[in-house]
């Protein structure tokens, strides 16, 4: 019984149009996962690139190769540049933060009104 299920995904694996949308599904499936996880641990909306609550930055962006959650006592400093878009991919905003350690790293996002409008809210100079 067991022999026949293997011996179909053998099959199937060996098909490469199968395979390929096999491992783009389990990919996108586990980044948007990641998201959902971050964004239920910040309280915001999934659709906001970032969410700052209990002392915390929760960042949301779906490509990320660090850790999603940065206490706001390690960051020094905080840069918005505005990029253009060139050759209609889009225009995007670049954060770039800096830790008290000296290590820098940052997240982009697409331009929207509705993001203007958190990124605005967020970083008010009091």
């Amino acid at each position: 019984m067991y022999g026949y299920r293997i011996s179909v995904f053998e099959v199937l694996w060996k098909n490469q149009v199968i395979r390929f949308l096999l491992i783009f599904s389990t990919i996108f499936i586990s980044i948007f996962f990641q998201r959902v996880k971050t964004s239920l641990k910040s309280g915001g909306s999934m659709l906001d690139p970032f969410h700052i609550a209990k002392g915390r930055l929760y960042i949301h962006t779906i490509i990320l190769f660090r850790k999603r959650i940065v206490p706001l006592a390690e960051i020094r400093q905080i840069d918005i540049d505005y990029v253009r878009g060139r050759r209609m991919n889009g225009d995007r905003y670049h954060l770039y933060f800096t830790r008290k350690d000296g290590k820098s790293f940052y997240f982009s996002f697409w331009k929207k009104q509705k993001k203007r409008g958190v990124i605005e809210k967020s970083c008010q100079c009091g």
